[in-house]
């Protein structure tokens, strides 16, 4: 009997405790998600725009583009350029939570326009949510992941104990399942 009672005691305060430390990562994914389901994704608060001239032509490959991009910001009083980086034909862009630097050819490929972009408040939160704010932000993100999990397996296998609740728990819970199966099928 006094083992049960602790097994359910490590449970309520797990339960509570985890709930606690991410209730503020709940609030936070929450309300991105439900802002990215209407569509508001933020906007940018600042954008520069620089020309630049490609003395050797347009770097093809990124660490080229890296360094040309770093050497000009540099050289301006720009922001370090972010870490994350993604590139498609002709076009080069590093990005990270708070700015987008982009840098495209001009008419032919001894030119290019370099664009800095700063993020607002709401599109900064909209890539926490999106696990591309960085590195301890998406730990964090999986952290918050696993707790949902096990905040919600406690709450079962506490009120599963509870045998006024049982039957209708167990009901909700097959409700639960019921429905997700039905909507994957259809």
């Amino acid at each position: 009997m006094i083992m049960k009672s602790n097994l359910r005691l490590f449970w309520m305060k797990s339960h509570a405790y985890l709930a606690c430390f991410f209730l503020p990562f709940t609030i936070l994914y929450l309300s991105t998600g439900v802002l990215h389901l209407f569509d508001i994704h933020g906007s940018r608060k600042n954008i520069y725009e620089h020309e630049i001239s490609l003395l050797d032509g347009w770097p093809e490959k990124e660490l080229t583009a890296t360094n040309l991009v770093r050497e000009f910001m540099v050289g301006e009083e720009l922001f370090p350029i972010p870490e994350l980086y993604y590139s498609e034909e002709h076009l080069h862009s590093w990005y990270d939570r708070k700015r987008e630097v982009i840098l495209v050819p001009i008419d032919s490929l001894s030119r290019a326009k370099l664009t800095i972009n700063e993020h607002d408040l709401w599109m900064q939160l909209l890539f926490i949510h999106k696990g591309i704010a960085g590195k301890l932000f998406w730990i964090l993100g999986l952290l918050f992941g696993l707790q949902l999990l096990l905040s919600a397996i406690s709450g079962v296998v506490l009120v599963l104990k509870i045998p006024g609740l049982k039957t209708t728990s167990m009901l909700s819970l097959l409700g639960g399942i019921s429905l997700l199966v039905i909507m994957l099928l259809t």
